[in-house]
């Protein structure tokens, strides 16, 4: 009997449901702001290499100054990429259908909080021979 008027009382007493919600709430909350963060910074990676493989696959069509060669493409590119740490950026360039198109690809570290997962990225652009 003593048991019941305890556990009724144990059950009214609301003073810690806060700091239970909280401690539920919180880790959850982490994960999604930092997830949404480093998502943004991949997408920042992919777009920066998309921008440098156009501006490699344009520069070997317009080619009139001769500073850019198929040779050299890759460190042409690598100049205008400004983007987070990617490891293993190269750019290759090749001559298609559609001109001469260029390929960046690369490896980004997405950190999850937990772990670390390699996502690999790639670009490719073309621009017509002129």
């Amino acid at each position: 009997m003593i048991w019941t008027g305890l556990l009724r009382r144990f059950m009214r007493d609301t003073a810690a449901t806060t700091a239970a919600e909280f401690a539920l709430v919180v880790p959850v909350f982490l994960i999604l702001v930092f997830g949404t963060i480093n998502l943004g910074i991949t997408f920042s990676a992919v777009s920066q290499i998309h921008y440098a493989a156009e501006r490699a696959a344009r520069c070997l069509s317009t080619n009139v100054s001769g500073n850019c060669a198929a040779g050299s493409i890759n460190t042409y590119a690598k100049s205008f990429y400004q983007g987070p740490s990617v490891t293993g950026l190269n750019f290759v360039a090749t001559t298609g259908a559609c001109g001469n198109k260029v390929t960046g690809t690369g490896s980004y570290q997405l950190v999850t909080g937990i772990s670390a997962t390699a996502v690999s990225i790639s670009a490719k652009a073309c621009y017509p021979l002129i």
